[in-house]
């Protein structure tokens, strides 16, 4: 894999390029913000972004394509064929940079109608929260997790609840790790 590099983010892509790609994220992608159980970190509780879009057992070239173009992410295999996933901070803030760069260049593009776009502002606001070098306070993290239950509208059966969230955050506060 290629190191990333300021020119990554920089570099300009055709208006073709970015429209398919702006098609596959409408209409195939998934936002989410990803919690899980780790008293490892700081209110017990590990959390990050991830962005996939996900295709059948035929797909394998397109994703592979669409990740090699923007030199963002891994292609996956799946039980029901293949998934593009991009996970690191990083990555997922180069991400909101090309989004962002064809919504500029295409104002009367369909996507911010669209229910798809409520869950990237509500992911974007979450990397907003996310940034290098931050610490997030336990409100942070329940504001996190709020953001989540706002993009990820159909829970997977293995998600924590917001609620139980809150509880692991405000017991770390009393009893901090050693």
């Amino acid at each position: 894999m290629k190191p990333r590099t300021a020119a990554t983010t920089t570099r300009e892509y055709s208006t073709t390029d970015l429209a398919f790609t702006m098609g596959l994220i409408a209409g195939e992608s998934s936002f989410f913000i990803t919690f899980s159980r780790d008293d490892r970190y700081r209110h017990d509780v590990y959390y990050g972004p991830k962005f996939a879009i996900s295709m059948g057992e035929k797909e394998q070239e397109l994703l592979e394509n669409q990740c090699q173009l923007y030199g963002l992410g891994t292609v996956n295999t799946t039980m029901k064929g293949h998934q593009w996933v991009i996970s690191s901070r990083a990555e997922c803030r180069e991400l909101i940079e090309l989004i962002d760069q064809y919504l500029e260049q295409n104002p009367s593009t369909e996507f911010p109608n669209s229910a798809k776009h409520n869950a990237y502002e509500n992911w974007r606001s979450a990397l907003e929260l996310l940034r290098p070098g931050r610490q997030l306070t336990a409100d942070e993290v329940v504001e996190l997790a709020e953001l989540r239950d706002e993009i990820n509208y159909i829970g997977a059966s293995n998600s924590i609840p917001t609620e139980e969230i809150k509880a692991l955050v405000r017991a770390a506060e009393i009893e901090p790790n050693v």
